[in-house]
């Protein structure tokens, strides 16, 4: 009795793979044209977003601790950095807004082409 290769083991995975996501497509597509499939998908996305924001909490409580204790960056110290890089970036934001409303007001100079500049002077001289 052989085993089959690892390449007959992929096409074979590959063949279920395709398969599966084929019908779960289908199916998906099929429901969520459904109003009732709309109201679920909100709900799971709802459910998903709350689940994620408690499991990071979480692994920051569980982890915060481990990292301190063995000498690490806390990273209670990385948040606090990066809400500081996030003020200077939102203070740029209304620096360039305020240059760029006073680079508005003015009035643009008129701006003499070289060639009549130098006619001008040529023209004096007479």
């Amino acid at each position: 009795m052989t085993q089959p290769g690892i390449a007959d083991l992929m096409d074979q995975w590959k063949l279920m793979s395709d398969q599966f996501l084929k019908s779960w497509g289908e199916s998906y597509e099929a429901y969520s044209g459904s109003e009732q499939g709309q109201t679920l998908a909100g709900e799971m996305e709802k459910n998903y977003v709350a689940a994620r924001a408690t499991m990071a909490k979480a692994a920051r409580d569980a982890y915060g601790p481990i990292v301190e204790a063995v000498g690490a960056v806390p990273l209670t110290e990385f948040q606090r950095l990066a809400d500081q890089v996030h003020t200077v970036l939102l203070r740029l934001d209304k620096i360039d807004d305020a240059l760029a409303a006073l680079l508005g007001a003015q009035a643009p100079a008129p701006v003499r082409a070289p060639a009549a500049a130098a006619k001008k002077k040529a023209v004096k001289k007479k």
